[in-house]
């Protein structure tokens, strides 16, 4: 049988905007992303990252940015691990971003909300990964 890929870890993300500038304002202002230098592409976009998580967003103009809709937490998003809901949720309210704050069945607590583009992000609070 075949060895699976080697994977050494998730790299960024790549999210698809609208409306650049106010996507780059959402991740920078609201998440604490920072830009960074991206190649001369042909099309609209931005890189930004995160030094505390080593995490990048590559954000790209596109049309199949949907818009805000209703928060869906079983549709497709991506999840970062935080430290403080209540930070999160306080922050969000200052930003007025809607946001749904639950506890799933595993006992974990989260908050899901949308960037401008109607991209879903789900911020918790998790057990460490267990290594094997």
């Amino acid at each position: 049988m075949d060895q699976p890929l080697a994977i050494h870890r998730l790299h960024h993300l790549a999210v698809p905007t609208r409306d650049l500038p106010a996507s780059v304002a959402f991740y920078e202002n609201v998440l604490g992303f920072q830009s960074i230098p991206r190649p001369d592409f042909p099309f609209a976009g931005a890189w930004l990252s995160h030094e505390p998580s080593g995490l990048e967003i590559h954000i790209i103009q596109h049309e199949s940015a949907a818009g805000r809709g209703p928060i869906d937490t079983l549709a497709r998003h991506f999840a970062m691990s935080v430290a403080d809901l209540d930070v999160v949720e306080q922050t969000l309210q200052r930003h007025q971003i809607d946001y749904c704050r639950q506890v799933n069945a595993g006992g974990f607590q989260q908050i899901f909300f949308q960037d401008p583009d109607g991209n879903t992000i789900e911020l918790g609070i998790y057990p460490s990964p267990a290594v094997p």
